[in-house]
């Protein structure tokens, strides 16, 4: 109990104490009323003993209570402290964290940013080849342009594609990077991204393919039913120069075309313009044939698809997943597209639980679970070429 509260209980104590001696005198005074006074005296003082007894049970009750709130409060402002002191620290942390990252995308983009001009260059040479010597010029501007990018440490990279029947590899996909000045390795996506972007992707698009078809001519001369993946953008497909130069060098490499197959992802071609898909047609009567990949079961259908050329359905590895095994909506959908004579290919495959699933949903497998691209030197001789064979 507070010391506040002592007064009241010393007085009650009084009091009852005062009435107890009251009862005690009219007793041994031996009046006719006696008994009925000293019983009324002795109720009132026991009835005080009470209230006084109540009052210091409560007393200890609420002393205990406002420890316990006192020991909460002490408790709550030191987690504060430490979450405070944390959540400062954090702050540093992250505002380091962002400092750094912004020097190391600025490097990135001053990167980019060269590159940017030497394509423009070039394509600016492409421009004046095809307007004044009809095509006949392209071969040297493309080598000019390989020379630029060997400058740059062009990186071309083939992703092996594994036929689960026979666990060899049977086709190849094109990946490619670029490793700049400093170090910095601008890998496939950022660099397809950037070029994008930059409005650089036709030109990046034609040295590709430039390099692919003599790689798939020599890989083709030993396995004739190889296919080479080459990624293409959407820009591309409304150039018309780079038009121009992919279908001559198609037209230049003759039955190694039917090897060729241009990769669109899903959200490429829902976003095709007329110009877009006439640009297909021109590819496609080159004798190339087209693959959608980072398919997605939203807006897609089969029948549009085998209207516009495509045979290879790519699927995302991570996107075939439901949580509790594979989706039967994913398993439904390859179903229909085998019946309509797609062929499926599961890419990214990273991990051992996608590769055991991979069997039901296609024949083709790729990822690094399986195998990781191979880089090849930048206009690989025909040592480079055999070495390919051979492991396929």
């Amino acid at each position: 109990m507070q010391v506040r509260g002592w007064p009241s209980v010393l007085v009650l104590a009084v009091f009852s104490c005062f009435a107890i001696a009251c009862g005690i005198f009219v007793l041994v005074a031996k009046t006719q009323q006696a008994q009925a006074v000293v019983a009324a005296i002795f109720l009132l003082a026991i009835g005080q003993l009470f209230v006084i007894g109540l009052g210091w049970a409560r007393g200890l009750t609420l002393q205990d209570a406002i420890r316990g709130l006192a020991r909460e409060r002490r408790t709550a402002e030191e987690k504060y402290n430490k979450s405070f002191v944390t959540a400062q620290l954090f702050e540093i942390e992250i505002a380091d964290l962002k400092r750094r990252m912004g020097h190391s995308e600025k490097e990135i983009q001053d990167e980019m940013i060269a590159m940017r001009a030497r394509f423009e260059e070039l394509t600016q040479r492409y421009e004046a080849d095809v307007a004044n010597a009809h095509m006949q010029s392209a071969p040297v501007e493309l080598t000019a342009q390989q020379d630029a990018m060997k400058r740059e440490h062009f990186n071309f990279l083939l992703e092996p594609v594994i036929d689960l029947s026979t666990n060899a590899t049977a086709h190849y996909r094109v990946r490619f990077s670029i490793t700049a000045a400093n170090g910095i390795e601008i890998d496939y996506a950022k660099l397809t991204l950037n070029a994008d972007r930059g409005s650089l992707r036709p030109t990046l698009d034609s040295h590709v393919v430039n390099q692919a078809i003599p790689l798939l001519r020599r890989l083709r001369a030993k396995h004739p039913a190889m296919r080479m993946f080459i990624p293409m953008g959407a820009a591309t497909l409304v150039s018309e120069n780079a038009l121009s130069l992919i279908t001559q060098m198609l037209s230049d490499a003759g039955d190694v075309a039917k090897g060729v197959v241009f990769e669109l992802t899903h959200d490429t071609l829902a976003r095709l313009t007329e110009a877009g898909i006439s640009g297909l047609a021109a590819i496609a009567r080159m004798g190339a044939t087209l693959a959608l990949t980072e398919a997605s079961m939203t807006g897609l259908e089969l029948a549009s698809l085998r209207h516009l050329g495509v045979k290879f359905i790519g699927i995302a590895a991570r996107s075939i997943e439901s949580g509790s095994g594979l989706s039967p909506a994913w398993l439904d959908f390859v179903q229909a597209a085998r019946g309509q004579q797609f062929q499926i290919l599961l890419t990214d495959v990273d991990n051992s639980a996608q590769a055991a699933s991979a069997s039901q949903i296609a024949r083709l497998v790729a990822g690094h679970f399986f195998a990781p691209p191979r880089r090849v030197k930048f206009n690989a001789g025909m040592a480079a070429a055999n070495d390919m064979s051979a492991a396929a």
